[in-house]
């Protein structure tokens, strides 16, 4: 494991380990009603938030709403945001972190709890989160297969309390 992806593992387990969401939160402009598709929150149960922000390679982290501190220079864009929530019950119990095999870039991740009945698949697509709700390890796993069949990818996990656990290359040319 390379300092980079340490890096990403750490923020993770602080970020998202054993932590409880209750709803998802996308952002729109008021002018248009256009959802932002490069920014998106995850509202825990105590209804602090966690944001995720993409433009170019790696993904920023932030925990302040967009009012509270604007760490993402969204205004610098957008005269007004509109929050508009998507109810979720998810209490992250299982994590997996998808790295480019060619370069240091994190392509998404997969949160669910134990019996993966409740998850997120999170795709980070250059200027574009791609969010999927409640799929499966395999599912996500086919839709990575295919998207970076000619790069590769490296995949991480964790269990709970387990540590970080390097599974598999895929793709790989």
């Amino acid at each position: 494991m390379n300092n980079y992806i340490i890096s990403f593992t750490k923020k993770f387990d602080y970020f998202f380990k054993n932590k409880e969401f209750s709803n998802i939160i996308y952002l729109h402009d008021e002018d248009d009603q256009e959802r932002l598709d490069h920014v998106l929150f995850l509202e825990k149960a105590d209804g602090k938030v966690i944001g995720l922000y993409i433009r170019g390679m790696n993904p920023l982290i932030s925990v302040n709403r967009i009012y509270d501190l604007d760490d993402f220079n969204l205004f610098a864009s957008y005269e007004e945001l509109v929050e508009s929530k998507e109810n979720i019950q998810l209490r992250v119990e299982y994590i997996c972190l998808f790295f480019s095999s060619g370069y240091n870039e994190l392509l998404g991740f997969y949160l669910s709890n134990n019996d993966t009945s409740s998850s997120l698949f999170v795709l980070f697509l250059q200027d574009e989160i791609d969010m999927i709700k409640n799929c499966s390890k395999s599912d996500a796993s086919k839709i990575l297969k295919n998207k970076y069949s000619s790069k590769g990818y490296i995949t991480y996990e964790k269990k709970s309390e387990s540590d970080w656990e390097e599974m598999k290359m895929e793709c790989q040319q």
